[in-house]
């Protein structure tokens, strides 16, 4: 089962309980290396946050590892472009400048390099100095899409070390990679490169993955030959090691950092060549380390620019605004339905339908709070636009359904409303969980054609809305709002005021 990470005393007594005995039969003169991992995910800030995490930080870790031994590789498991504020404004350029600045040697793309688009993620892997791995990831001529790469092969101390990537399917419909960008499935994926590794001479072969921690598993279960994942996706410190096989994450926002020593020897088993390696590892808690100045320095001069852009006042909270995850993607959020009024006001729209999981300040505001820009993009980082579509009431009620189908997942799929109220049951069976639905204080007609308001990232199909694309579109993404600005100039047209109230929009079944 998944590993919590409280101390590095816990975690290297369980490396210590868990790495099996090696009884194979080694000569005198055996060859042996050691070679070092430092591996993160999902990394979206470059400052700490409540005293942990920051990239600066990270690179004092980052020298001390190095120093101890010089044969390590640094690697990343997706998740750096977006989201934040920053990256926002930079569409990422800053993360790639700091990476570059870090020494990562391999990454593999997450579902949010593509948030602003291909064009975008690929000019940011070719300002890269360390190479992404997109082996799924493929483009019109069927090898990998954005100048990413298959493979690739790292030679520590006479043993060769095979690399290979693996990126979620799903980023199809959770990101905007494109209809260009197709994605190859992950084990037939995994077989063909271990395959190709092996055959190459690898001694030892690793995923790098941005991927579900049960799909994680099963490549490690079920390709032979594949030793090791590093992956991410998953914002919790995880370690799994079965079968003489580890899969390692790191958490986020570079909170922990996990340090693999992994030592190879060459070896015979029944009189053939072998090669025998046993894992180590822990974690180093990122909290308190002092930044390493170079990097501070360049953490400081892009923080100076956001500063500098987003420090102008929008209103004040007259209630608190409540974004948590918890909130805005399992019931109605205050926060939420100031969004989704804000875009039901700037395109006219009878009803709007955002999804929870594109607001992310994960926070409370208290009253009296003046929120600036810097606090609505922080809210809604990803630079969605505001569109309206002119859709059947059948096909809204599938969309409102779709929001609801893995509430308990908390999905990001949630929708937040306005100009509607909606009752779902949770213990009903994904699909059948609407009860009822109001537009307008009269009962949802599914024949009759509504202007909804909602977001590009959904209307392409994201988080599995694809019915909204069934409808008519009045206003596209060339010719919309940010959904941010639309915030902003909803609220000064309330004169500063925040006051949005949870006024039974959305309801659960009693």
């Amino acid at each position: 089962m998944p590993v919590p990470a409280p101390t590095r005393r816990s975690f290297l007594a369980l490396a210590m309980a868990a790495v099996v005995s090696l009884s194979l039969a080694v000569g005198a003169a055996a060859q042996e290396a050691r070679v070092t991992f430092l591996h993160l995910n999902d990394v979206y800030e470059i400052s700490p946050k409540k005293g942990v995490g920051g990239l600066a930080e990270l690179m004092t870790l980052f020298e001390e590892e190095r120093a101890r031994n010089p044969d390590t590789i640094v690697t990343f498991g997706g998740d750096l472009l977006s989201p934040s504020v920053l990256s926002g404004l930079t569409k990422g350029e800053q993360m790639i400048e700091i990476f570059n600045a870090l020494g990562f040697d391999l990454a593999v793309p997450g579902n949010h390099e593509f948030d602003f688009g291909p064009e975008i993620a690929g000019q940011r892997f070719a300002a890269s100095r360390f190479t992404w791995l997109g082996s799924n990831m493929l483009g019109p001529d069927g090898a990998p899409a954005l100048g990413t790469k298959a493979t690739a092969m790292v030679e520590v101390g006479g043993f060769r070390i095979g690399f290979f990537g693996l990126v979620l399917p799903e980023t199809a419909v959770l990101s905007s990679p494109g209809p260009d960008i197709r994605f190859a499935p992950v084990l037939e994926t995994a077989r063909a490169m271990t395959e190709k590794l092996r055959d190459e001479g690898a001694d030892l072969v690793v995923a790098l993955t941005h991927l579900e921690f049960e799909t994680d598993r099963e490549l490690l279960r079920e390709v032979r030959g594949l030793d090791i994942v590093l992956g991410g996706h998953e914002h919790d410190p995880i370690t799994f090691y079965e079968g003489g096989k580890l899969l390692i994450k790191a958490g986020y926002d570079a909170r922990y950092l996990p340090v693999v020593d992994i030592v190879l020897r060459r070896g015979e088993k029944r009189g053939k060549p072998v090669v025998m390696w046993r894992p180590e590892w822990r974690y180093r808690d990122n909290a308190g380390v002092s930044p390493d100045p170079e990097v501070a320095a360049i953490v400081a001069r892009w923080n100076e620019k956001l500063d500098e852009e987003l420090g102008v006042p929008v209103g004040t909270a007259a209630v608190e605004l409540d974004t948590r995850r918890e909130t805005v993607r399992t019931r109605e959020s205050n926060f939420g339905n100031l969004v989704a009024d804000a875009m039901r006001a700037v395109t006219g729209a009878e009803v709007a339908l955002t999804n929870g999981g594109g607001i992310r300040g994960d926070r409370t505001y208290p009253p009296g709070t003046v929120l600036t820009r810097k606090d609505i993009l922080t809210e809604l980082p990803f630079g969605n636009v505001t569109v309206l579509v002119a859709l059947e009431g059948a096909d809204l009620l599938a969309a409102l359904e779709n929001g609801v189908s893995q509430v308990e997942k908390k999905a990001g799929r949630f929708p937040q409303v306005s100009g509607m109220r909606f009752v779902f049951d949770p213990e009903r069976p994904a699909g059948q969980r609407i009860l009822e639905v109001e537009v307008g204080g009269e009962p949802l007609d599914p024949a009759r054609v509504y202007k909804v308001a909602t977001n590009d990232y959904m209307l392409g199909g994201g988080d599995g809305y694809a019915m909204l694309a069934k409808g008519k579109v009045l206003i596209d993404a060339s010719g919309a709002t940010l959904m941010a600005t639309a915030v902003m100039d909803h609220v000064a047209g309330l004169g500063g005021k925040i006051a949005p109230a949870v006024e039974g929009r959305i309801r659960r079944a009693q």
